[in-house]
C-alpha cells in the first residue's frame, strides 16, 4: 500500500528507519508500506514528533526565519 508524508523531516526519519520511498507528488513523499509494516510506519511517524531529529528540524526552521542583521 502507499502512504504519504508531507513533512520533509518525518520523511527523512522514516527513510532512515528503512522505509522505502517510491515517489513524490508536490510536497508529499510516497512510501511503499506492506500490510505488516503499516503499524510500525504509523508508530515511527508519531515517534518522530518527540525525537531529537524533530527538535533539530525545528531549530533549522527557526534559523530560516532570522532576518538579515549585521551588528
Amino acid at each position: 500500500m502507499k502512504k504519504t508524508v508531507s513533512d520533509l523531516g518525518a520523511g527523512a526519519y522514516l527513510l532512515m528507519h528503512g522505509h522505502k520511498v517510491v515517489g513524490r507528488k508536490g510536497r508529499d513523499f510516497i512510501f511503499e508500506v506492506s500490510d505488516q509494516e503499516e503499524v510500525e510506519f504509523e508508530q515511527r511517524k508519531l515517534e518522530y514528533l518527540s525525537s531529537e531529529f524533530h527538535r533539530f528540524d525545528s531549530y533549522i526552521m527557526s534559523l530560516k526565519k532570522v532576518g538579515e542583521y549585521a551588528p
